[in-house]
């Protein structure tokens, strides 16, 4: 399940007047039926904008893939950011954050 998917232009849009954790929270109702606690709309609120500071830099094209809170299959984890995109080389790259430590995740 994924929660959140835009662009790096997209994203960066929702994070700029602080709507994107209502975004989120919006989509996260609606894929899973149910709310989150304050605990993870502060921890969005909090994080969202880290990420943007990653996301400020013109190395990272405009239509860079950015989804939020990946249910990893078969697990209870989630993971907070994953960025996709093309390579230099035309080869798909994901570059994954997770929001703690994770044993492992193969693709």
């Amino acid at each position: 399940m994924l929660v959140a998917l835009a662009t790096k232009s997209e994203c960066r849009a929702d994070i700029d007047p602080k709507r994107i954790e209502e975004k989120v929270h919006a989509e996260f109702i609606r894929k899973v039926g149910k709310t989150v606690g304050e605990a993870e709309l502060k921890s969005w609120r909090n994080s969202l904008p880290f990420m943007d500071r990653v996301l400020n830099d013109d190395e990272i094209p405009g239509d860079t893939g950015v989804a939020i809170e990946f249910k990893v299959p078969n697990t209870g984890k989630r993971i907070d950011f994953i960025l996709t995109g093309t390579g230099p080389d035309g080869k798909r790259t994901a570059v994954i954050k997770p929001p703690k430590p994770i044993p492992s995740i193969v693709a």
